[in-house]
């Protein structure tokens, strides 16, 4: 009976006893499947950003195709409005011409006609005469020699009559002609004007058409750097997540270790910063930017900018601040190549635009103060290479300076 009595008892106090130990290891499980979940999320986020910055770096592809279009097009149209002036100058000379060529015109055929006139009033004086004149020569000559030399004098003056008027009709005919080639010219001067205009009026068109898809496109960019700055937000908040969740899982192992020997979870503990000075992340570098609102170098807005930059050559060394686990590493859009270590106590540190390669730690690695993460870059959005270091206390932005100082 009392054998009986004993084994419940005894699986009741071994059960009793493995009760805190299984309900803390349950809960570690529990928390790593958060956290897969949320590393699970995150990686979804960065697949959403890298298609996002794709699309971006195809609209600024197209953007800068566009610009260049609009500049060939600009070209062109300096082109054709030179060549339109210089057809304006070559009208109104030529114009000019014409109008020279026809008060000459005018002038020769003024002379014909009074050649003309005056060669017809002599030889109808002449033959008015007809014998009589030839008589009355005849008569008044001293002998046939002396009529025939009379009659020479007056066929003379009648051939130099004609000899004058011929030269003013073959002047007028030539100037008739001359005039006839400058219409002609002129007509094609004024014919490749309106093409030229008309080539300009094209352009004009296809630099409107060119400046209105880069607008489109200036807007596209806009929108999709506001949905990447709201996945930006969304994958620092898995981010924020991800850190309470290791610390949630790092009091769970504490308290699992207090209940069994065993090591109930995968991932190492990270230490927990008590405070103090941080480690400066970029030895001997310059602070190019502060803390708090500015003119943002690249959207030439007002922004916030929630961390100091320090510019240094690409490729120095980049350190952790303090002691802590590598919470995420990847890119994240803006930021670019990025790493985000937590310290324990709600507290993160975040090193921005890493270079292409530069990022030498893994998620999950443990890592010391001093100890080096990275090399300077400028991916993302950055004028140039420098460290963009950000300080994260319980989900909330802090300015770094208070830690570096």
């Amino acid at each position: 009976m009392a054998k009986k009595f004993l084994i419940p008892l005894a699986a009741t106090i071994l059960f009793t006893g493995m009760t805190p130990a299984v309900s803390q290891a349950n809960e570690v499980a529990n928390v790593q499947k958060e956290i897969d979940r949320i590393k699970r999320e995150s990686q979804i986020a960065k697949n959403r950003v890298s298609s996002i910055k794709q699309q971006i770096s195809s609209i600024q592809a197209q953007q800068q195709s566009t610009k260049e279009d609009i500049m060939s097009i600009d070209l062109k149209m300096n082109e054709t409005q030179a060549k339109i002036d210089e057809l304006n100058k070559e009208i109104e000379k030529t114009t000019a011409e014409l109008k020279q060529a026809a008060k000459q015109l005018q002038e020769a055929i003024i002379r014909v006609e009074k050649r003309d006139k005056l060669l017809k009033t002599r030889v109808s004086a002449i033959y008015e005469a007809g014998d009589i004149s030839y008589l009355e020569v005849l008569l008044g000559s001293q002998d046939f020699s002396d009529f025939l030399e009379r009659l020479d004098a007056v066929k003379s003056i009648v051939e130099q009559d004609v000899t004058i008027l011929e030269d003013n009709k073959r002047d007028r005919d030539i100037i008739a002609e001359k005039k006839k080639q400058i219409e002609t010219e002129l007509q094609n001067l004024k014919r490749m004007q309106a093409e030229a205009q008309q080539l300009a009026a094209q352009l004009e068109e296809q630099k409107q058409e060119r400046e209105r898809i880069l607008k489109e496109l200036i807007a596209k960019e806009g929108e999709l750097l506001e949905i990447q700055e709201e996945q930006e937000h969304a994958s620092l908040e898995l981010v924020n997540q991800l850190q309470q969740k290791i610390e949630e899982k790092r009091r769970a192992e504490e308290e699992a270790r207090r209940a069994s020997s065993s090591d109930a979870g995968s991932w190492s503990l990270p230490p927990v910063h008590s405070g103090g000075q941080f480690v400066w992340p970029v030895s001997g570098a310059r602070m190019s930017s502060s803390f708090g609102y500015r003119i943002h170098p690249i959207l030439h807005t007002r922004k916030f900018h929630d961390g100091t930059d320090l510019a240094a050559p690409q490729g120095t060394p980049i350190y952790a601040a303090a002691d802590g686990v590598v919470a995420s590493t990847g890119y994240m859009n803006g930021y670019g190549n990025t790493v985000i270590i937590y310290h324990g106590n709600g507290l993160s540190t975040l090193y921005a635009h890493i270079r292409h390669g530069g990022i030498v730690v893994s998620e999950g690695q443990e890592v010391k103060a001093g100890q080096k993460i990275a090399e300077v870059g400028s991916t993302g959005r950055a004028t140039g290479p420098h460290l963009h270091f950000t300080v994260i206390r319980n989900g909330q932005k802090v300015d770094p300076m208070s830690y570096l100082r």
